[in-house]
């Protein structure tokens, strides 16, 4: 009896051999208990070549092996099913996900609701305090992910009389008219008195590597600087000064620097004036020496890619994957790709190329900035992509600026992009990224494409794909230093 139960089993996994394990499937998206909106989207991801069908309907599988439907859900429950197969075998999943019309309001308790009245509510402050590395101004007292929107960074040992507080922010007052907000974290309390003062002489002068605008002052003050286009001009105010400057010396043999000239806009706002020679601006700073304020204007490099000193950015890295698609590529590996392909091409070119991260690292904002100002980069490129929207749909490329000074760049890389069939999805000015608040060089950021889009998402994961972007790239860089050339003649 034994005997005839083993050869029965031997029979079974003889006629049973070309049974094939379960289909792979795996739902990203879609598995919600409750929702409220109409159109719902169910993402999922099985092998590349096999069948996806949603409710019924066959829907595309992409080289990633992601696939995605839109499911219009009626009131109440919906029964949804996924289906794959690849010819052998099948797996299927079915899960329920109730639409209701009724968005029900964000419930708060007492202490909660408290506790975010307290944070909010704006609160008379009357003491001084003085700026630590880092700090920066802020235009007003709003947020978003990237952090409320920033004039500019100053200098530290500047001294500030707070007049109001919120959350974590400082009011300050500027001038007798002008105020700013500013993080706590960046300015510690001082006994220093907040005063007008005079301003002395100026010297403008090649310093060889840069033009550079000295003004002489007996302390440091508070200041905000901004480029403009047509005249191109630097302007800083000045905030808690008067003129007194009757001298201001101004040497021939300033390269960027045509001119220089101020404005007592207000009582106690001093508006200094840089026209400068060129249509472009490659770069300058705003610091203090002692209690003088400095404004070294970079020289203008070659304009050709042969000799460029390119700070590259590979967005994201180390524990800080960034977006990360159906499939489960991360963004970090993307943009690390990309910039390896770009700088490929700009060494091949002649290109100097300094790298913010040349692996999985992940250094911080301020780190990066470091990297890229000590290394005297002539402009730099970030690389990142997006996440949001439709998965089904192409979302496009879009590029993003700080600096008025850098559109021309921006829209220089938001061309060439386009040119790959991308859609437009715009060019971003005044981005409060923190690798485009720089002044020292020029920079853009370019978001390539979406890893939230199934259609993007294939392109984005093809080696090809991405040596095609970064060409685009390199030839967008082209077009500028094009630009600044015809610029000069």
């Amino acid at each position: 009896m034994k005997c005839f139960r083993l050869g029965l089993l031997a029979m079974s996994v003889m006629l049973c051999g070309n049974i094939q394990a379960k289909v792979d499937l795996k739902i990203v998206r879609g598995e919600r208990d409750t929702v409220y909106s109409k159109t719902h989207y169910v993402v999922g991801v099985t092998n590349p070549g096999n069948r996806a069908i949603v409710n019924g309907e066959r829907v595309k599988v992409y080289k990633t092996g992601s696939f995605g439907a839109e499911v219009q859900l009626k009131e109440g429950l919906n029964r949804i099913s996924v289906i794959v197969d690849d010819g052998l075998g099948e797996n299927n999943k079915e899960f329920n996900v109730f639409y209701s019309t009724n968005r029900p309001e964000k419930l708060m308790t007492s202490r909660q609701a408290k506790k975010d009245f307290e944070r909010n509510k704006f609160k008379n402050r009357n003491f001084n305090v003085v700026s630590k590395a880092g700090a920066y101004l802020q235009y007003g007292d709003g947020d978003d992910r990237l952090g409320g929107s920033k004039m500019g960074f100053v200098t530290e040992g500047i001294v500030f009389k707070v007049v109001g507080e919120k959350g974590g922010l400082y009011k300050v007052q500027l001038s007798q008219n002008r105020y700013a907000y500013m993080d706590k974290d960046y300015l510690e309390p001082t006994e220093e008195d907040v005063e007008t003062v005079n301003t002395g002489s100026w010297r403008v002068s090649n310093k060889g590597e840069y033009d550079q605008v000295y003004i002489s002052l007996p302390k440091r003050l508070p200041y905000h600087y901004w480029t403009e286009l047509d005249p191109t001009r630097i302007c800083i105010d000045v905030y808690g000064a008067m003129d007194n400057s009757n001298w201001m010396t101004q040497y021939f043999d300033t390269e960027m620097i045509e001119y220089v000239n101020f404005n007592q806009v207000e009582s106690d706002v001093y508006r200094v004036i840089i026209k400068l020679k060129d249509k472009y601006s490659w770069g300058y700073s705003v610091d203090y020496s002692g209690t003088n304020l400095v404004i070294n204007v970079n020289h203008a490099p070659n304009p050709e890619i042969k000799g460029l000193v390119v700070g590259l950015d590979a967005g994201h890295g180390g524990k800080y994957p960034g977006a990360i698609s159906a499939s489960g590529i991360t963004e970090k590996e993307v943009n690390l790709s990309i910039i390896n392909e770009i700088k490929a091409l700009l060494e091949d070119k002649g290109a100097k190329v300094v790298l913010s991260r040349d692996g999985d690292q992940g250094p911080t904002m301020g780190e990066r900035k470091k990297i890229f100002k000590e290394a005297g980069v002539d402009l730099m490129i970030s690389v990142h992509n997006n996440s949001g929207g439709s998965p089904l749909a192409e979302m496009g490329s879009c590029t993003a600026y700080k600096h008025v000074s850098d559109r021309a760049l921006a829209v220089a890389m938001q061309k060439r992009l386009v040119e790959l069939g991308h859609k437009n999805f715009g060019v971003i000015g005044n981005f409060n990224f923190s690798l485009n608040s720089p002044t020292e060089y020029p920079n853009v950021l370019l978001e390539v494409l979406f890893m939230s889009s199934l259609p993007e998402e294939e392109k984005l994961a093809d080696d090809e794909y991405r040596k095609k972007i970064a060409k685009q790239v390199v030839l967008a860089l082209e077009d500028y230093l094009n630009d600044v050339k015809a610029s000069r003649k």
